[in-house]
């Protein structure tokens, strides 16, 4: 069996030969315009993925303004660093790439998926960050493996500098990765995942100033990705200088001073209202939290009891205890359930709506008028005053002296406090006011709750005879040397009569200057006026009160606010120590090494 073969016929020869030119035709035809379409129509569009791929946008961080104080010590500046960062789009071997990141950085694998992923919502080409101040040895040993790990890029950065490391912490405040919730904010619209911005204190209070404008540089790279020419490069521009009312040298002092105390203490200038010195203990290292800080570093800070990283100035709520007794003598002189003459015997305790009220003085003071009821810290004369009053005058007169809302001092998270009324329990504990919690209060217990920075607008107003100054801490903001804004002193006048400021005043000078609760204040030559407050934290009338008050955190509270001298004051002091016990042997004399190193 055998194919027959064929023979084509001229015809048949040339039907093929013009299907042939057909389908060649055809080809040329759609090569002809793929070709046109890519060198003529799209001309510009290849054009410009060629040059992406010669050309690279280089961005160059800018530095962050300095802080500095008011005699311009700088208190915060940059320094460079070494960064890296991974590329996605560029790893060869992702367990390889893990790897390496934990050998060179300690960091373990958990926490570099968690990093990585974080950012898988940008593109492959986008730098993560993995580690921040690297050290050289390490950036030399990344360096001479680039050609296996392609995906690494290292880049010198500015990054922030305290040379005071923990001395004004609270003041200056730390930097910290901006958060995906951070970045869905209006204010930080133009930030990406991965920058730093100011997390508290100045830091964030001027983060909108203190940020500078990053650069750019353009250049031309080989195939292999290594830089051949800067073609164009705009330079970054750095954040504008804050010029803070702070006194760095008083600052130190008193850090030293108190460096064995938990509390706060706050320095202004009654001049101005300018804040001189603002300590809160315990504080914090800010270049802790300069590269990545570690989970359990974090939980250290954040589960520390005495809570580091809480600005007690600002934020710290406490009772007054007894300087609230400035507030209830102006509220009775004023309103006039009492004058200088007014006198209330005290035996050592009062009976008041069938409860027994004890006087700190168990023996009793005697015989009190206004005078030496504030120099004696009597309660029992104030307890009789807190009965002709209600809560809400009380309240209404605490609050035209500045405590129970924010100073504005011009420091984020500013605490409000409380200034219980009648409407104000009734709505949020859904009880009625009580005629003997009034008594509590009246001695600056009960519900009264209020800041160091409320209680140093107080006595801050009451030195000025009711003129509040306007507390501030930035003193004005410079650009290039030029200035962008300043500060301008705001008093707001108090509705009390002068002369009744006077009468309290003289029984503050008493207080510090004539044997009372704040003798250990006194300093020969400035007149120091001033009231203490031991505020204690469990009640004299709990049968184990002598050996639980032995227990440091039942000891009670220390307050001393005062100024000086007591015409023409010049300078307001609060002094907050807690636990620290009797005011007047604890917070009063530390008052009076400040005002000996300021007066010096």
């Amino acid at each position: 069996m055998y194919i027959e073969k064929r023979i084509l016929s001229i015809k048949d020869t040339q039907r093929i030969s013009i299907f042939v030119s057909i389908v060649l035709l055809l080809l040329f035809i759609v090569l002809l315009f793929a070709f046109w379409n890519i060198q003529v129509l799209k001309c510009d569009y290849y054009k410009t993925l060629a040059i992406k791929n010669i050309y690279r946008e280089i961005e160059i961080k800018a530095q962050r303004g300095l802080i500095v104080d008011r005699k311009n010590n700088i208190i915060a500046e940059n320094r460079l660093n070494f960064s890296l960062f991974l590329i996605r789009k560029s790893i060869k071997d992702f367990e390889k790439t893990i790897k390496f990141i934990n050998l060179v950085t300690n960091i373990d694998k958990e926490k570099i998926l968690n990093r990585i992923n974080k950012y898988k919502g940008y593109p492959g080409s986008y730098s993560i960050p993995i580690k921040k101040n690297l050290s050289l040895d390490k950036v030399i040993y990344i360096k001479s493996r680039f050609d296996e790990f392609p995906e690494f890029k290292i880049a010198i950065e500015p990054t922030r500098l305290y040379p005071y490391k923990r001395i004004g912490s609270h003041i200056l405040g730390y930097m910290g990765e901006i958060t995906l919730k951070e970045l869905n904010r209006e204010k930080y619209r133009t930030y990406n995942l991965g920058e730093n911005i100011g997390k508290s204190g100045i830091e964030k209070q001027c983060e909108e100033y203190l940020r500078g404008i990053n650069g750019v540089q353009i250049v031309l790279k080989d195939n292999l990705g290594r830089i051949q020419k800067v073609l164009s490069e705009k330079n970054p521009k750095i954040g504008k200088k804050i010029v803070l009312t702070i006194d760095w040298d008083i600052q130190e002092y008193i850090e030293e001073i108190f460096k064995d105390y938990i509390g706060s203490i706050g320095v202004v200038d009654l001049g101005t209202g300018g804040i001189i010195a603002i300590v809160s203990k315990p504080n914090f290292n800010p270049e802790s939290f300069s590269g990545f800080l570690g989970i359990d570093e974090w939980n250290e800070l954040i589960n520390n009891p005495n809570k580091p990283l809480t600005n007690k100035f600002i934020q710290g709520l406490y009772s007054p205890g007894s300087v609230f007794k400035i507030v209830m003598a102006l509220v009775g002189l004023q309103e006039k359930l009492i004058n200088t003459s007014t006198v209330v015997n005290c035996y050592g305790s009062v009976k008041i709506y069938g409860r027994t009220f004890h006087c700190w003085n168990t023996s009793g003071h005697g015989p009190m008028d206004i005078y030496n009821a504030l120099k004696n810290s009597c309660n029992v004369f104030f307890y009789t005053l807190g009965k002709k009053l209600n809560i809400d005058i009380i309240a209404k007169y605490a609050r035209m002296l500045g405590l129970g809302s924010q100073t504005n001092i011009g420091l984020p998270n500013e605490k409000l406090g409380l200034i219980p009324t009648r409407s104000w329990k009734l709505e949020h504990l859904h009880q009625k006011w009580f005629p003997g919690e009034t008594i509590s209060v009246s001695i600056g217990g009960g519900l009264l709750n209020v800041t160091p920075a409320q209680v140093l607008l107080m006595i801050s107003t009451v030195a000025l005879r009711g003129n509040m100054p306007q507390l501030h801490i930035v003193k004005r903001i410079e650009e290039n040397g030029k200035i962008v804004s300043t500060f301008k002193p705001i008093f707001k006048h108090v509705p009390i009569k002068r002369k009744i400021f006077e009468i309290l005043i003289e029984g503050l000078f008493r207080a510090v200057n004539d044997e009372g609760t704040g003798r250990a204040a006194k300093v020969k030559g400035l007149d120091i006026c001033g009231k203490t407050g031991t505020q204690p934290i469990i009640s004299k009338e709990n049968p184990n009160y002598e050996r639980l008050t032995k227990i440091y955190r039942f000891k009670a509270h220390s307050w001393f606010a005062s100024f000086a001298p007591r015409n023409h004051p010049e300078i307001a002091v609060v002094v907050f120590v807690e636990h620290g016990g009797d005011a007047g042997a604890v917070a009063a004399p530390i008052a009076a090494k400040i005002y000996k190193k300021i007066f010096e």
